[in-house]
């Protein structure tokens, strides 16, 4: 099977943990799979507008040279080639994922319609939550929920906070993106501090696979304060290491969390809600900040082996029609 996959989200020299969790799932369908692949990486780094654009002609000279099977989008944006090419003749999926289909501010823009049109051009959509799957209702015949998988193998239970001499909150993500939501977290923290708690924060930015787990595995908790999420890979990877977690309920969270200890997912962008949630878990004794998320994600199957076995399913039903 030959696989043309088609991103804007994947490591590079540039931005090595850009869209990391997509390489492995990449990789490890070819290794388990024998899934033979090509990459086109569309850079939106730089020039992005005019690297959307020229990507179009550059993936139709790839397919008409390839000799491909299928074509697996990541993004909607990425596929944005599909709506200038439409004699493409080779099975096209695509994997969408949180902001290209859901926006967080008041109207939806321009990305959110292109990823529509996408929608509507693909043989198959995978989908990440529930409230994907409803603002893309009218494609619900082709789409399927297939949440990204965790590497086990990385991400395990081995908490590491009995030798903290702060109490250690992490943000999920770089906090330069609008989307995460970083005034919020640091409103939140300032209300812990005010109430004498000594706090150290960890910015999960720029980190390698393994310095991702020793770190989760410092912390006391976890605090999201996203506007929109898909299904968040650090809310299962810190799931898998025992953290506890509070979050606003974005995305998949409330189902991941359903059942878990020690976590909370608020209704709500109010600070003071949010640190009141923070503030049960920081005055749990420190052996005592540990969760049952791992058995969460094995009850659920999200972990890499189970995810890309129905991603590869999803291949062969588009090769047998």
């Amino acid at each position: 099977m030959n696989v043309l996959y088609v991103t804007n989200m994947y490591p590079s020299e540039a931005t090595p943990f850009e869209g990391v969790f997509i390489k492995e799932q990449v990789e490890y369908c070819h290794k388990v799979y024998g899934i033979n692949y090509k990459l086109f990486v569309i850079n939106r780094s730089r020039h992005k507008y005019l690297n959307y654009f020229s990507s179009i002609f550059k993936i139709k000279n790839v397919i008409s040279k390839g000799n491909f099977d299928l074509i697996h989008i990541h993004f909607g944006l990425a596929g944005i080639f599909l709506l200038l090419n439409p004699l493409i003749k080779v099975p096209v999926i695509v994997t969408f994922h949180g902001s290209d289909i859901i926006s967080f501010k008041k109207r939806e823009g321009l990305m959110q319609k292109i990823s529509q049109m996408v929608a509507a051009r693909a043989d198959k959509i995978i989908i990440l939550n529930d409230k994907m799957a409803s603002k893309l209702g009218k494609y619900q015949n082709k789409s399927v929920k297939i949440p990204c998988g965790i590497n086990t193998e990385i991400f395990k239970v081995t908490r590491n906070n009995l030798k903290n001499k702060k109490l250690v909150i992490g943000f999920p993500s770089d906090r330069n993106r609008e989307v995460k939501n970083y005034p919020l977290f640091k409103a939140v923290v300032n209300i812990l501090l005010e109430k004498g708690f000594q706090i150290e924060t960890l910015e999960f930015a720029n980190f390698s696979r393994v310095e991702m787990a020793q770190n989760l595995s410092r912390l006391d908790c976890l605090l999201m304060t996203s506007f929109s999420e898909g299904s968040p890979q650090i809310v299962k990877e810190a799931m898998v290491c025992g953290v506890p977690i509070v979050t606003t309920r974005v995305g998949d969270v409330a189902n991941l969390l359903n059942g878990v200890k020690n976590c909370a997912v608020v209704d709500s962008f109010d600070a003071c809600l949010l640190a009141e949630k923070v503030c049960e878990i920081l005055k749990l004794a420190p052996k005592d900040r540990f969760t049952n998320g791992s058995e969460k994600i094995t009850q659920l199957a999200l972990d890499q082996e189970k995810v890309c076995s129905s991603i590869y399913e999803v291949y062969q039903s588009l090769l047998v029609q």
